[in-house]
């Protein structure tokens, strides 16, 4: 392929990941998003954190019993509503299909080689191309309220170490030496697991400082621009049109637009068992409070507490519901919960003091690994479904896609990431 003429559709974390990848292999890159800037849609305001510990899908084996007796409950870590069954029938029977041991087993160690080979990347990115985003390497930090859950946790932290995943597992006393933040709750907790080569940060600035790296590359960004349809020609995708009626022609075009990239990649025949799943946060202003100095976890309720510079954000719970972008006040009423739960002392103040809610589209993959390489189409390419995992996969995931596209080497093998891959 020449190594110019590549249209990235969609600037999220993926989008943005992969627009800088081919830049600084030589790449002429144009990167469209219909906002007006990068990092707007599910990475706007996500729980922050890059995660290789928590890589294990959310189709775990015996999931649908949860998602049952879960119907209805505002509370519930995992809803399903019953209005989006429609819309999700087909890739729910894929979904449920990869739920089995052996397929969540699988997806598990594709996601922790991708995650790990991320935050290799991340790091050499960090020097590289250096701007703030309020990043962290201090780890993540999972919390345990029972001594039967603390040592589930330990043990399965334990095989995620036999994939390459550091951890600690700290009782009480250890715990509360390395937090102390979490003093005013000790009593309430039986342990936790440190996870020190976990990351956290602002995804959005991330994002952002990301885009900007790029057009200092050479990178086009076009800002509000719409992508209507592909562009086919005897049977290969040579660009774009876009809803102004522009075409953009390229060589090659990455769809790296989240849980709408079905709705593109369908025009060419390709098929993305990529569904929406929706996630809500909360971020506070916290100047002057003694917060965590590393992301806090509540395995069960799905969610987690993460600093952010000069402020707090809490996020977290899934809720299948197609694109319906409302807030649900009680969806947010969850996360309130757990900041009451983990930081008693300073919830109040907080709460005084008033935090930003948001809601965004996580792109779940049907197998609980995303979809990235070529298509079966001639000239597209993917790099979209990463589900609860965007940030933790979106720098590998655009340095794997760019050393693909441009033939640089094959150190990291796509195929299992591949569209078509079962």
């Amino acid at each position: 392929m020449r190594q110019a003429g590549i249209v990235v559709v969609g600037a999220g974390l993926a989008g943005a990941a992969s627009a800088y990848a081919l830049a600084r292999r030589g790449a002429g890159v144009t990167l469209i998003d219909r906002a007006e800037g990068a990092g707007q849609g599910a990475s706007f305001a996500n729980a922050g954190m890059l995660t290789p510990s928590m890589s294990d899908p959310w189709n775990a084996p015996g999931v649908w019993r949860d998602l049952l007796r879960w119907l209805g409950r505002e509370d519930a870590p995992m809803l399903l509503r019953l209005r989006a069954l429609p819309g999700l029938s087909l890739w729910g029977l894929q979904f449920l299909a990869n739920s089995s041991r052996s397929a969540f087993e699988r997806a598990i160690a594709l996601n922790v080689r991708l995650g790990l080979f991320s935050i290799e990347t991340m790091d050499a990115w960090r020097k590289e191309a250096a701007f703030d985003y309020d990043g962290a390497c201090a780890g993540t930090m999972k919390i345990y309220r029972s001594e039967a859950a603390w040592r589930e946790g330990v043990a399965k932290a334990e095989t995620m170490a036999q994939l390459g995943v550091a951890f600690r597992g700290l009782d009480r006393d250890a715990m509360l030496a390395f937090e102390p933040a979490l003093a005013p709750i000790a009593d309430e907790l039986a342990g936790a697991v440190h996870f020190p080569n976990d990351q956290s940060g602002d995804a959005n600035k991330f994002a952002v400082g990301l885009s900007e790296a790029s057009a200092a590359r050479g990178v086009v960004c076009r800002w509000g621009e719409t992508v209507r349809r592909l562009r086919l020609d005897g049977g290969a995708v040579t660009g774009v049109v876009l809803a102004s009626g522009e075409t953009i022609p390229a060589d090659a075009v990455v769809l790296a637009t989240g849980a709408y990239a079905p709705a593109l990649a369908a025009q060419a025949g390709v098929r993305l068992p990529i569904r929406p799943v929706k996630g809500y946060s909360i971020t506070y202003p916290a100047e002057g409070l003694t917060l965590p100095r590393l992301p806090i976890v509540d395995d069960v309720l799905h969610a987690a507490l993460t600093p952010l510079g000069s402020r707090v954000r809490v996020a977290g719970t899934a809720e299948f519901t197609g694109f319906d972008d409302r807030l649900q006040p009680r969806r947010i009423d969850n996360l309130r919960g757990l900041l009451r739960q983990v930081l008693p002392a300073q919830a109040e103040e907080l709460e005084r003091r008033g935090g930003a809610a948001w809601t965004g589209f996580r792109p779940m993959h049907a197998r609980g690994a995303p979809a990235i390489g070529r298509t079966a189409r001639p000239g597209l390419y993917v790099n979209a479904g990463h589900g609860h995992l965007g940030w933790t996969l979106a720098a590998g995931s655009g340095e794997a896609l760019a050393r693909l596209m441009l033939g640089a080497d094959d150190s990291f093998d796509l195929t299992p990431f591949e569209p078509r891959a079962a």
